[in-house]
């Protein structure tokens, strides 16, 4: 719960009104902030960029020379980038960084390089011989490069994601004292300034206060979620055995960090209040730019204007969670009395209701998003990125036949769609044997060697134990992707691949040493150094893998278990071997034939 009494001032068209404002709301609490209708004399020019969010990342289609590219909208980098296999598709030229400029991503340096694009289409903008940093990465979803903020900022920026919306606004007369906040009515208005020390900065970082703390958020719709840095979560007074584990953060850097969640009692940003959350906290430096990430979540559910010339942030809330309601999070009740009024979509604008659906996807909301999807796809039967919006959608609801089918007809209307082909064939049953072979050699024709998607196309040929075609797969990846934190999920998939089916086991066993020498803190990688030992008739070593993969997810998952049972049977310690095979047995029934199913040896006799 939370109580905030602030004596503010409201000015409307003509005329100023001070009063007492009083907003108490569980979950969400927001305070009348002093704004003014924009004046007469100020006038906005916005152009328009369509965005739809694909697997919590808003993605824009630009033009490159002529050639259309999905870019991740990101307000937290700098720079613009494209990828390498990007640069590689479009012949473009490559030069070095300039001397003493380095890139730093979230967990990391970025090894990059430099190109110009000599014609950049934006929404109805080109612009001519426009610089990109050459490096960072993939992130998949057809994401091809990063719209960062030296082109997001060539005037203020108005984001309205909900609505698969950015606007570049050119502001003319006087502006001054305006309220930005244009489409806000009666609701009410979160402003907030910058916090910099540089005038010239175009980084959108906020003074914000978490559990009472004030720190500073970096606005950052290349975060797919909100989150705290370690230091900050200290800060807010939430000691480390507070935090619950949570896998791992990657960004655009190498390597990866530690990731918790945390409960924070509350956040303020100008006159917004929120309490009861639970928020990411990852093991990162922010290196004194941020202590925290306002990601996507936060986008989502607000509309928000970011003026440079003011110097100033304008907020509305749309009326939902403004995090993501993260696993064990408490519920809150939202008072829609705070919200802005939803901006409204034309019933026959297919692209409109395309783009609100994706947004509705992320934020969970899937009944509206399939009803957009169905209007959409019902007025534009022929766009096959609409069926692939709407596959996504049903696989969220878990409707997997439909969700095939709507994947088949975005790769009949559009043979080039790369994610529907990858949808499908995942979705396709082993008694489509020949449908996914054909969808994977499809890909393997059309794409480039270096291209994203053949990390997944060597899983995909992993499924079906086909052991070359998947390793020459991930050859191609690996060899096109030298600094990239996957590589480490990627070289302990070749090892145990290679491992299950019984073949070239030396260089299975390099691969999961790389892949642990990558980070040492995965269970998983020494699980499948474990299981390499084995089929090496390696049992000592195999028990110590199985032993420190234990020590680092106690107690160890049941395969973890039965692959140390074994190795201590080979080893004499019967007693021991008994116990490690009853736990894995009471954790997983079945496990023996799911062994035996995946291509690995258990001795005759055992069930």
């Amino acid at each position: 719960m939370s109580s905030n009494h602030t004596t503010v001032a409201r000015t409307a068209t003509g005329r100023s009104l001070r009063r007492l404002a009083t907003r108490t709301i569980t979950g969400i609490a927001l305070v009348l902030t002093a704004v003014s209708a924009a004046a007469a004399d100020c006038r906005m020019q916005p152009m328009t960029i369509p965005v739809h969010i694909v697997n919590y990342r808003p993605i824009a289609t630009l033009t490159l020379n002529g050639t259309e590219v999905r870019m991740l909208l990101d307000s937290g980098a700098s720079d613009s980038f494209v990828f390498p296999s990007t640069a590689e598709a479009l012949q473009l030229t490559l030069r070095p960084m300039p001397y003493g400029r380095t890139i730093v991503g979230y967990t990391g340096n970025i090894k990059a390089r430099m190109t110009r694009v000599a014609k950049v289409g934006l929404g109805s903008a080109e612009l001519k011989d426009v610089d990109f940093v050459v490096g960072i990465n993939e992130l998949g979803s057809g994401i091809q490069g990063v719209l960062g903020r030296d082109i997001l900022a060539l005037g203020d920026t108005e984001y309205d994601l909900a609505h698969g919306v950015v606007r570049l606004v050119f502001p003319e007369g006087d502006c001054t004292q305006a309220s930005m906040a244009y489409w806000a009515g009666d609701a009410p208005v979160i402003v907030t300034p910058f916090l910099t020390n540089n005038p010239k900065s175009l980084a959108i970082r906020v003074p914000v206060t978490v559990n009472e703390a004030r720190i500073t958020a970096l606005m950052d719709t290349g975060a797919p979620a909100t989150s705290l840095t370690l230091a900050a979560a200290r800060q807010a007074g939430i000691p480390r055995e507070r935090l619950a584990a949570d896998g791992y953060a990657t960004g655009g850097g190498e390597g990866r960090k530690a990731s918790w969640l945390a409960d924070i009692d509350s956040f303020q940003l100008g006159g917004e209040r929120i309490t009861l959350q639970r928020l990411r906290v990852d093991e990162v430096d922010g290196d004194g730019v941020f202590d925290m990430l306002l990601g996507l979540d936060y986008f989502l559910s607000h509309r928000i204007y970011v003026s440079y010339a003011q110097r100033k942030v304008y907020a509305t809330w749309n009326g939902t969670p403004a995090f993501w309601q993260q696993r064990g999070a408490p519920r809150t009740r939202l008072d829609q009395r705070y919200a802005a009024a939803p901006e409204q979509v034309a019933d026959d604008d297919a692209a409109a209701l395309a783009r609100r659906g994706s947004a509705s996807l992320a934020a969970g909301k899937l009944k509206a998003a399939l009803e957009d999807l169905d209007r959409a796809c019902a007025l534009k039967p022929d766009q096959g990125d609409f069926f692939l919006l709407r596959a996504r959608v049903r696989l969220a609801m878990n409707q997997r036949a439909p969700a095939a089918a709507d994947a088949a007809e975005a790769i009949r209307l559009d043979p080039g769609l790369v994610e529907a082909r990858l949808m499908r064939i995942d979705l396709l049953g082993k008694d489509e044997r020949a449908t996914a072979l054909a969808d994977l050699a499809a890909l393997d024709r059309s794409e480039p060697a270096g291209a994203n998607a053949r990390a997944a196309m060597g899983r995909l040929y992993a499924r079906f134990d086909m052991v070359p075609e998947a390793v020459r797969q991930w050859d191609q990846w690996l060899a096109s992707h030298p600094h990239d934190d996957a590589q480490a999920d990627l070289f302990n998939e070749r090892c145990w691949l290679r491992t299950r089916r019984g073949v070239d086991l030396a260089l299975a066993l390099q691969d999961c040493q790389r892949s642990i020498e990558k980070d040492s803190r995965s269970p998983r990688y020494r699980d499948a150094l474990g299981w390499t030992y084995l089929r090496l008739d390696d049992a000592a070593r195999a028990k110590e893998a199985f032993d420190k993969s234990i020590a680092l997810e106690s107690p160890g998952r049941p395969w973890t278990r039965f692959g140390r049972g074994l190795a201590l049977s080979r080893l004499g310690d019967a007693a021991a071997a008994a116990a490690d095979f009853e736990a894995a047995r009471q954790a997983q029934p079945g496990i023996v034939a799911a062994i035996r199913r995946s291509g690995l040896p258990v001795p005759e006799g055992m069930e």
